[in-house]
């Protein structure tokens, strides 16, 4: 009898996607196989295409849910399940890290903290490739699908996932981790750590800057938490009027037309003297530069947009390290750790679908594997929000 096969996106070199076909695989005892769904397309998926260094072909996408169609007999104590032991025909959402749960970083901040484990496993990562190792994202090796970018994906023993209600968009389940990064921005600001400042508040006025998916969801979080005032900041009229329209923002401010001094400028005189708390999910460094200046005194800064470095970005800059670090006393940190409880709170948001506009995100619909790299193309319009694959039945 002939093998069942699926088909898989890989990334092969500067906007290059080949689709193939590999043998659908049988779980071990300890993993499970799921058809995918849909998956979203992350700013990071785009950051790897555009890469012109030669690098090994491999499996992307980390942002997807689909259907359990196949489980090994140990599945539900391998596998971390919100929402109780799971069965064929259940649909999963999925935590795209698996920890080692064996490094100094786990075994002081626990297993599942992804971003800081030294063996963390990422699906969709595209560049492990260690031949010895079974998770890894080279497409030729057992079980192939190690990504959301495909009909199926393996889920490995250690990844945590959440069962989604029947009646939940698929489209919104896939949404999970870029709202979580946003949950996480917001969760880090909400306790001062022994300064002198306090944390969020309903008093708070903050600024997000930049309007894309996740800065968005930012400012949608901190709405919905009551800060007395948020202004979201971009170069697009397109993309502030998402966000008005998404998020209810109090103001949403095209800073395009403006020099660096006129935007720190202005955001200290809408905000009274400085933003308690700034969240950056711009990626160009210069936004970085300019958002620690615009920080009040004792206030918070979150990092998402330059937290990482994606295959020499070479993000360099110069300034006045005391003046723009350290004379405000301000609190400055990342989104780059992240856990399951903030996962699991990013879904109960996200469940909460039926009064708050998520679907409006999604801007870029498609449902062929061989559109990915057209949608990519396509992400720096300006009325490009999220695009997102949902496979049709």
């Amino acid at each position: 009898m002939a093998e069942k096969m699926g088909r898989l996106a890989v990334n092969t070199g500067y906007y290059e996607m080949d689709i193939r076909e590999y043998p659908i695989p049988e779980p071990k005892e300890d993993g499970l196989v799921i058809r995918i769904e849909t998956f979203c397309i992350c700013g990071s998926d785009q950051h790897f295409v555009k890469m012109k260094t030669p690098h090994p072909a491999g499996v992307e996408g980390h942002e997807f849910m689909g259907r359990i169609v196949s489980m090994g007999s140990r599945a539900n104590e391998f596998i971390h399940c919100y929402g109780g032991d799971m069965k064929v025909g259940d649909r999963i959402a999925v935590y795209p890290h698996i920890t080692c749960g064996k490094c100094d970083s786990c075994m002081t901040y626990g297993d599942g903290v992804c971003g800081i484990c030294d063996h963390d496993f990422i699906y969709g990562g595209v560049f492990e490739q260690d031949e010895k190792e079974m998770k890894n994202h080279n497409a030729d090796i057992w079980p192939h699908f190690k990504g959301g970018f495909g009909e199926y994906c393996y889920i490995f023993p250690g990844t945590y996932v959440w069962k989604v209600p029947d009646e939940m968009p698929g489209e919104i389940a896939a949404l999970l981790d870029p709202c979580a990064v946003a949950m996480r921005a917001v969760e880090q600001v909400l306790t001062p750590i022994g300064g002198t400042g306090e944390g969020f508040s309903t008093t708070s006025r903050c600024l997000v800057i930049g309007a894309g998916a996740i800065s968005i969801m930012t400012a949608m979080i901190l709405k919905q938490m009551g800060a007395e005032q948020v202004i979201i900041t971009d170069f697009l009229d397109e993309k502030l009027e998402f966000a008005k329209e998404i998020a209810h923002v109090d103001i949403a401010l095209n800073t395009s037309k403006m020099t660096v001094e006129e935007r720190i400028a202005k955001v200290k005189e809408l905000t009274g003297g400085g933003a308690h708390i700034v969240i950056n999910g711009a990626n160009h460094p210069a936004s970085c530069v300019e958002g620690l200046q615009m920080v009040r005194k004792c206030g918070h800064y979150v990092e998402i947009g330059n937290a990482a470095d994606f295959g020499g970005a070479n993000i360099l800059s110069e300034f006045n390290i005391p003046s723009v670090l350290f004379e405000k006393n301000a609190h400055i940190t990342s989104v780059m750790a992240n856990t399951p409880a903030c996962f699991d709170r990013a879904f109960k948001f996200l469940k909460r679908y039926k009064e708050l506009p998520f679907d409006k995100l999604i801007t870029h619909r498609f449902s062929k594997l061989e559109d990915i790299i057209p949608v990519m193309k396509q992400m720096g319009e300006p009325d490009f929000i999220k695009g997102v694959c949902t496979f049709e039945e």
